[in-house]
């Protein structure tokens, strides 16, 4: 017996208002998703316990293979992309704006948009991309093919493809294996 296996049901999922919805499509019971008509998601897809999807963005996309897993939250304002094959490991945090924390403008979202400063920008997680637990992804970054993320890193700035990172902030440790990429053609081929 297992519980807390509730999945929202093929026919929920439709009835969300989704802008495109895939197949396979695994999202549960207790993960809040909000603006749903902004939201993109392919095929094979898995988004698990408490976690948090703010996608009032124009483009939030979720590409196919993607696994989100439990205590994430993502803040779409300015947009987000995962490409296929990504994943967040639990309790990743991304936000695509931040409020000014120098005091120069006010903060939060009680605000109306223009007296509030602060850092706004769309976050793309390439294809093959996984980050580890607790990390934090601020706004205006791309993190490259192929790249991991170490638990408890904090992402401040675009990454280059195919890197092994970690640290606050993040710094490129060593290169990443390509095998990957075979692997996922094999898989690809298996599925046909």
């Amino acid at each position: 017996m297992h519980l807390g296996e509730t999945f929202y049901s093929d026919e929920d999922l439709k009835k969300a208002g989704f802008k495109k919805l895939g197949k396979n499509v695994k999202i549960k019971k207790n993960v809040g998703i909000f603006f749903t008509e902004n939201i993109e998601i392919g095929d094979n897809v898995r988004i698990d316990d408490f976690t948090i999807i703010v996608a009032s963005g124009p483009i939030c996309r979720i590409g196919s293979y993607v696994h989100i897993a439990s205590l994430c939250y993502i803040a779409g304002s300015a947009g987000f992309e995962m490409e296929d094959f990504s994943g967040l490991s639990p309790n990743v945090l991304m936000f695509t704006g931040s409020d000014d924390y120098a005091g120069n403008r006010l903060t939060n979202p009680t605000v109306a948009r223009e007296y509030i400063g602060g850092k706004q920008g769309f976050i793309r997680i390439e294809r093959h991309v996984i980050i580890g637990a607790g990390s934090v992804i601020l706004p205006n970054v791309t993190i490259g093919i192929g790249s991991s993320i170490g638990s408890l890193s904090l992402v401040t700035k675009s990454l280059d493809p195919w890197g092994m990172y970690a640290g606050i902030p993040v710094r490129r440790l060593r290169d990443r294996s390509k095998k990957i990429l075979e692997v996922e053609e094999v898989f690809l081929k298996s599925r046909q």
